[in-house]
């Protein structure tokens, strides 16, 4: 399949009785908000739909994205490559009535005032989503586990304080 320029929205419904299916590469540098998630986007955003009808004459899309990324490692501050993917299926909605009536399989989106849903926003939204909450290399990779980590000795002491609840054993005897 050639691959095209995605649309920036398409008709969800017509799509499907069509079978539509697009392949592309979205520019990075229109991915704004997932921009400012990452240190950087490596490269363009590879985008795959399929539009379709399911067995309950439901319209439906599939996705697929992926693009690497660079992070920042939270154990070391080191920037880290991540390829960030993510799969969704969505059904197009009208009301919050269909929404309650879908398939738990299928996530609701619902339709602009042309009927229309918003593709980049999908794509950006669903990668945002896939990032991980905590960036971490491997621990064999990360520079912080190369490093001696000391944060001082156990005293012996603490080990023969006082029970503060000896009082109250005391008083129970008595």
């Amino acid at each position: 399949m050639q691959k095209v320029k995605l649309p920036i929205s398409v008709d969800p419904v017509k799509a499907a009785q069509k079978g539509l299916q697009i392949e592309s590469l979205l520019p990075k540098s229109l991915m704004k908000r997932f921009a400012e998630s990452t240190i950087s986007i490596q490269s363009d955003i590879n985008t795959a739909f399929s539009f379709d009808i399911d067995q309950q004459k439901l319209r439906i899309f599939h996705g697929k994205v992926s693009v690497a990324v660079e992070l920042s490692c939270q154990r070391c501050n080191e920037p880290m490559l991540y390829q960030c993917e993510a799969e969704f299926t969505y059904c197009p909605v009208h009301n919050e009535e269909q929404e309650n009536n879908l398939p738990d399989v299928y996530e609701p989106i619902y339709y602009d005032q042309n009927g229309e849903v918003n593709l980049h926003q999908i794509v950006e939204d669903e990668l945002i989503l896939s990032l991980p909450q905590i960036a971490k290399h491997a621990i064999k990779d990360c520079n912080q586990s190369k490093l001696v980590v000391s944060f001082g000795e156990i005293e012996e002491e603490e080990a023969q304080r006082p029970n503060p609840f000896d009082a109250l054993a005391q008083l129970k005897r008595k």
